[in-house]
């Protein structure tokens, strides 16, 4: 097996989509790469000015690195300094370089995913409450796996009505058993990694 399979297997130990949760951290990683040292590669910054810059889950995403005034400050000079240059009668989105990077991962854990032998993915399921979200659990093919992965999603619903329940002051004070993330898990699954 190679690196992404082992990497997908350990992250169904989780209670997260591990295809999200890996393209998300590869996303991560190259924002990281770029505001650590690649600001100064005149590549990168022609890419990131031809593009527009990031998106806004991306941007929220920079506010919370380390160190990142300088760099940061130097890319949004460039970015804002190019657009009013060369302004345009029309704001459109931009196409948000890492946004590519994470879609990429995606497919590519993905399809890691789908060469994982049936039997040691039926396994790490066994042993961790990892599961996939429904964007793509629907492109799993049908049979014991894809099975196994919506009985998961299918057990979040008793959970979310006893989560429900205790939130109910006369239970208010039950304590909370595996239920307690029961709502975080049904977002990742109805959302990715949120």
């Amino acid at each position: 097996m190679h690196t992404t399979e082992f990497e997908l297997l350990e992250t169904l130990s989780q209670p997260v989509c591990p295809v999200c949760t890996l393209a998300r951290r590869e996303a991560r990683t190259y924002l990281v790469g770029v505001f650590e040292d690649g600001i100064n590669d005149p590549a990168v910054r022609d890419d990131w000015r031809a593009r527009g810059g990031l998106c806004a889950r991306h941007w929220r995403e920079v506010r919370e690195f380390d160190s990142v005034l300088l760099p940061a400050t130097i890319l949004l000079r460039d970015l804002l300094g190019s657009y009013l240059d060369h302004p345009s009668p029309v704001w459109k989105m931009p196409d948000c370089p890492a946004c590519k990077r994470e879609a990429e991962a995606e497919v590519r854990h993905f399809k890691a995913l789908l060469g994982i032998p049936e039997a040691t993915m039926l396994k790490a399921l066994e042993d961790g409450p990892g599961f996939l979200c429904l964007r793509h659990l629907v492109q799993m093919p049908p049979g014991t796996l894809r099975n196994r992965f919506e009985s998961r999603l299918i057990s979040f619903l008793p959970e979310l009505d006893e989560l429900e329940r205790k939130q109910d002051y006369r239970f208010s004070k039950e304590p909370l058993g595996n239920e307690k993330d029961s709502w975080l898990r049904a977002m990742r699954a109805l959302g990715g990694e949120v």
